[in-house]
This record gives C-alpha cells, structure tokens and sequence, in this order.
C-alpha cells in the first residue's frame, strides 16, 4: 500500500515537470498581438472623424475650430466648389482667356489637406491643390491653338544668281506641364486672379542653318564653245536647249539628265532641221546642234569636278571641243547624266551671245582646280568619197562633206588640292570612227555608162 502511494507521487511530480517544462520552452518564450479585427479599424476611424479640432485651426481663409474632422471634410469641400468656380484670367500672346480652375482640372487634394491639419494642430495651414489631368492638356491645348502661330521653314530664293536665305521663325506654344505645376505650388486662396501662360518654343523643321550650309556663292566650273549664226536652224535648236537647261537647280544627290531637262526633239515641241550625225554622215534631221549644248555642259560639269553618271561620244569627231570631252544625245536613247555629288545647290547658267554658247555651273568654293589630259592612242585614214550629180554641170566639183580621220582617244581628269598635290582619274577610251570626204561631181550631160 505505501509502495502503490509513492509511485503515485512520482508519477505526479513527472507530469507536472514535464508541464512546466513545456511551458518554458513554448509557451512562454513569446507574445503575439491578434490583428485588428474590421469592426476595430471602422471604430477608430470613427474616432478620428469625430474628434474635435482645436481653437485656431483654418486651411487658408476656412475657419475649422471645434469642428470635427467629418465636418471639417465638408466644409473644406463646400468652401473649394465655390473657390474653384471663381474666374480667373489666363494671358496669351496678349490676348485675355477666362477659364475657372476647376475647368483646368484644379481640386483641393483632401487628403493631404486634412494631414496637413493634423500635424499642425490649431494653426492655420494652407490648402494642397492637384490637378486632375485626365483630357485637360488636351482641351486646353485645343482652346489655345487659335492663338498660336506656326512655325515657319527656312527656305531659299534666287535672284539675279545670289542666293538668298529666307530665315526660320521659331514658333511659341504654351507650356501646358508648366502652367499645371505653377499653379499647383499656390494655396487655392493665393492662385492668382491673371496667370501669364509659360510659353515654349518650337523650331521649325527646316532651321536657317540648314537652308545656309546649301547655298552657292562661286562659278566652280564653266566652259564657252564657238557655233556659225548663219547656220539658222542650227542656232536656233541650240538656243532652244540651253534655255531649257538655264536656271536649273540641283539639291545634293540629285541626278541631271539631259534628255529629261531639254525634253523630245521634235516639230511640235519648236525643234527645226539641222545637219546631225548619222552613220559617220552629216544629213539633216530634227534637232541638230542640240549636241553641242550637252557638249559644253559635259565639259563644264568635267571642271566643276562632278561625277559623271552617263555619257556617250559621238561616233565620229566634232569641231567644237577636244577629243574625248564630248557629250552626244539623243532623245529618248542616248542620255547625258551627271550627279550634285556636293553638300551644297548647284545652280546652272546658259549665256548666249552671237557665236558663242557658254555654260556655268555654281556652287560653293572649294580649294581643288580642274585640268584636262589626253592622249591620241590611234588615228585612222578616212577615204574620199565621190557622187555623182546630174543636176551639176559635168566636170564641176562641190565638197559635200570635209571628213575627219578615226581616232581612238584615252582622256583623264587631273585633280589639284590647294596643297599643290595632284590626282589623276581615267575618264575614258573613245573610239571616233573616220568620216569621208565628200565630193559631188557634176554629171549633167555626161551619157549613161
């Protein structure tokens, strides 16, 4: 009996260790606060709008003493509608705009009104305003762009061969981001009653410096070649074609072409009958004379130092430039193309005097001068070439046709800098096939054979 009554004790002071044991260990080492529940968190905000606010409190002219922070939120809201409504005057380019704030999207941020209040109990405290900026800019904007002038291109002119820049006018909008964050650092009491609008400037597209750094101010190349004024036709198409070509402009990159410029060679567009080349023969045909104003232009574009797209000698020698520096063309088949490989407006000028034909091509002074080198690497024989006349006395002779020798030509551009050093560039190797002399022979009463 005493021995069941002891090991009844000891299982009860184990239990009641391991009890203890447990509570040290788990049950004790830590605290933990239960979270406010819904119902708290709306009971303590309901505290907080019916507490009273102290003697002394206002936001700007608003006198919020004893009232509790609910009431407070009305008011302040009741006071900024009419505060809100109130007209001011926005300054534009001189011009007068009423608009309200709240038609700007100007609110009394009440939120950090009311904190303001709270940090500074029974003091006056200034009002917070925001703007609400959903599709005001854009209204705004839309009400002010009558007002606004645009911007005007740089642009360029010519006269009697000057170039003439006109300048870039910049154009002045309103600061829409500004004039909102210029306001918004007032009180609502202190915005002002006029409100000069901050302006910013827009450049135009095409500044001034732009249109400067295209302009022309020197001839870089010119060439002068001779033509007969008896020749009537003959004058007259040429002066037709460099007439068509006068004036013309070329913006950098732009591409010449000859055949483009002058247009077809025809009756209907004023071309007459001339001699032109035709299989090595001088024969009449619409046109002619033409290729010696895309020869002197050649020639001209060769010492402005251009590059050359495209171009075609004559199949036989001409009289009116060196071999190799001619140009031939014919519409709508053979071109004559070169290219404003420059930064700056090539400007062209034809000059015609009685006898003389003489292009020039303006453009922007460089240090590099131009010269030409040829060489005669073959020359061929032509043969005389006899006609019978019937309608020529017997025995008398007329030369129809001088006739030229072949040749073949190799010609080079040389290139000098303003340091003295020299380039030499191949421009080509023309073949000039001989073109026969030749004679009618008068055979009037001559028996057939």
């Amino acid at each position: 009996m005493k021995d069941m009554k002891l090991t009844c004790m000891r299982t009860i002071i184990k239990t009641l260790g391991l009890i203890l044991l447990t509570l040290l260990i788990g049950g004790c080492t830590s605290f933990t606060i239960p979270p406010q529940t819904e119902n708290q968190t709306t009971n303590n905000q309901r505290r907080a709008d019916t507490s009273v606010m102290q003697k002394g409190t206002k936001v700007d002219d608003l006198e919020l003493s004893g009232s509790t922070t609910l009431e407070a939120k009305t008011k302040i809201n009741d006071w900024a509608k009419d505060k809100l409504e109130e007209t001011r005057v926005l300054l534009y380019n001189e011009t007068e705009i009423p608009i309200t704030l709240n038609d700007l999207g100007i609110e009394v941020d009440h939120q950090k009104t009311i904190e303001e209040i709270e940090s500074n109990p029974g003091t006056p405290v200034p009002s917070v305003i925001k703007a609400n900026s959903s599709n005001i800019n854009q209204k705004l904007e839309e009400k002010l762009k009558k007002f606004i002038r645009p911007a005007k291109d740089a642009s360029y002119k010519i006269e009697k061969d000057k170039f003439i820049v006109n300048p870039a006018e910049s154009s002045w909008k309103a600061d829409i981001n500004k004039l909102m964050s210029d306001i918004q650092k007032f009180p609502l009491i202190d915005v002002p009653k006029r409100i000069t609008i901050p302006m910013v400037e827009v450049p135009a597209s095409v500044t001034t410096e732009a249109i400067q750094a295209l302009a022309f101010d020197t001839i870089i190349g010119e060439y002068t070649t001779k033509f007969s004024v008896k020749e009537i036709n003959r004058s007259s198409n040429l002066m037709a074609a460099a007439k068509a070509i006068d004036r013309k402009v070329l913006r950098p990159g732009e591409i010449f072409s000859f055949n483009d410029t002058v247009g077809p060679r025809a009756p209907e567009t004023g071309y007459k009958d001339a001699y032109v080349i035709v299989n090595g023969e001088y024969v009449q045909g619409t046109g002619g004379g033409i290729c010696q104003v895309s020869s002197t232009l050649y020639n001209a574009v060769l010492l402005s130092n251009l590059a050359i797209i495209e171009r075609f000698p004559h199949a036989v020698t001409v009289s009116y430039v060196p071999l190799g520096q001619d140009a031939t063309v014919n519409y709508p088949n053979l071109d004559f193309k070169f290219k404003n490989d420059t930064s700056n407006i090539l400007y062209i000028r034809t000059e015609l005097k009685p006898g003389s034909l003489t292009l020039q091509i303006w453009g922007k002074k460089s240090d590099k001068s131009v010269r030409m080198e040829r060489q005669v690497e073959k020359e061929m024989d032509n043969k005389t070439e006899e006609r019978l006349d019937p309608n020529m006395a017997a025995g008398r002779i007329v030369q129809e046709q001088a006739g030229s020798k072949g040749m073949i030509v190799n010609t080079w551009k040389v290139i000098r800098d303003g340091a003295g050093n020299e380039a030499k560039q191949f421009l080509s190797r023309d073949v000039y096939a001989p073109a026969n002399r030749i004679l009618r022979v008068g055979s009037r009463g001559v028996p057939k054979m």
